[in-house]
């Protein structure tokens, strides 16, 4: 009998320890549950801050962009117009210019006033060459950064 005693004694210790390991792992496993349901509303948080950071840098981006594009037409108009305005001064300049040697000149001289024509027309014209190279610079360079924008 006191073996039967021994052996139930010894039943309800081992019982006692498998119960209190059941008891520990389901704590554990909780614990656990908690930590991924943590990391889990974590990561959500991160992955909404990204998408809202991409968002504002990008918003941030096209506004700048759109500033460059603005300030780049602008500027194009504005030479647009300092050169007309110096093509115009050229231009009465040359007018003043010939008017001038026309009076100075006789038809005597007639020769000599169409070669002093001649340069000062090549002049106008390497003047107008030289301007119009460095709006089609300028309109280039524009039309390279508008397509550099829109590859991005």
């Amino acid at each position: 009998m006191e073996t039967m005693y021994f052996v139930l004694g010894m039943l309800s210790i081992i019982g006692a320890a498998i119960l209190a390991t059941i008891v520990w792992g389901t704590l554990k496993i909780v614990n656990l549950l908690k930590t991924i349901k943590q990391h889990e509303e974590w990561m959500a948080n991160n992955e909404r801050n990204v998408y809202d950071n991409i968002h504002r840098l990008r918003e941030d981006l096209d506004r700048r962009l759109e500033d460059m594009d603005r300030n780049g037409w602008e500027r194009v108009t504005a030479l647009q117009r300092e050169l007309d305005a110096r093509f115009n001064t050229i231009e009465r300049e040359q007018e003043k210019t010939e008017e001038e040697l026309h009076r100075r000149i006789s038809h005597e001289n007639e020769d000599m006033m169409i070669e002093i024509n001649g340069q000062i027309t090549d002049a106008v014209t390497q003047s107008t060459s030289y301007t119009d190279k460095r709006i089609d610079k300028l309109i280039d360079t524009y039309f390279i950064a508008s397509d550099a924008k829109k590859q991005k």
